[in-house]
């Protein structure tokens, strides 16, 4: 059995209460108030159980009573007849299931299913210091930018899909963008930063990317962050960082810019 049923956005509202408090659950969040693309599904409409909000891509979320036969079951049949057959008819490579950390969870979704390969690895998410972040920003204040070194704002594609892994759905959501810093050397892209397209309120995700492997450790992600958060404070929006545990630069820069660690938590990945 499927066990089940995928929701209408007039629906959504059913699963609020699951993702309203977790900070690594604002994607779910951002999903359910329909400001990035996705699926949500739930095991009833009325006193829902259980929940998994499918962000369009590999992320799913999945929250609620784990405990029990039968919702084990539903989740089961959730992951074997919807979910893989709709990532291979899309051609997906995997997918990426966080949930909270509990035995349930893990002892469930390790089991073997449709003879995928799976992976737990455990991430955190960090939380803004904004007085951190203004010392950082005052050392660097005093430290001009090289002759070839600029900083330009772009706006990038919230849904990047192509256009034959997109449901109807999520056309409406063609044009969508977010803003991202984009730190140069001498015109060539060194790094960029970007709002992931994952924000709740006043809250976002921001990813960051030094595509060299010979550019990095030179200060460019650190600039590139630095001003993304820069433009997006001063429209009073506060940003999120998330990596997972072995990511050592990452965790490096995230303290760097003023972030501290609030929630560790596991994520189950699939490989088809």
């Amino acid at each position: 059995m499927n066990g089940l049923i995928e929701l209408t956005p007039d629906d959504y509202p059913a699963v609020y209460d699951f993702y309203k408090v977790k900070l690594h659950h604002l994607p779910a969040l951002s999903v359910l108030l329909e400001h990035y693309p996705g699926r949500v599904f739930a095991d009833h409409l009325e006193a829902p159980t259980l929940a998994v909000v499918w962000a369009t891509g590999r992320w799913m979320y999945a929250a609620g009573d784990i405990s029990t036969e039968i919702n084990r079951l539903k989740m089961m049949g959730f992951l074997q007849m919807v979910v893989v057959p709709d990532c291979q008819q899309r051609q997906e490579k995997g997918f990426e299931i966080y949930t909270e950390d509990s035995d349930s969870w893990t002892e469930l979704l390790t089991l073997e299913i449709a003879g995928l390969s799976v992976d737990r690895h455990l991430e955190l998410v960090y939380e803004f210091n904004i007085e951190r972040f203004i010392q950082l920003k005052n050392k660097r204040a005093a430290i001009p930018l090289e002759g070839d070194l600029s900083v330009a704002y772009e706006e990038f594609p919230v849904l990047t899909q192509p256009e034959h892994n997109r449901s109807a759905r999520q056309d409406r959501f063609i044009g969508l963008t977010a803003t991202g810093a984009v730190v140069k050397v001498r015109d060539e892209v060194v790094s960029i930063c970007k709002n992931n397209g994952f924000s709740v309120n006043n809250r976002y995700f921001i990813d960051v990317d030094t595509h060299a492997e010979s550019e990095r450790g030179k200060g460019y992600a650190t600039l590139a962050a630095a001003s993304l958060i820069s433009h997006y404070l001063d429209q009073g929006m506060l940003p999120l960082w998330e990596t997972t545990h072995e990511n050592t630069a990452s965790h490096k820069l995230a303290l760097r810019l003023g972030f501290e660690p609030v929630e560790s938590y596991p994520v189950f990945a699939f490989v088809i």
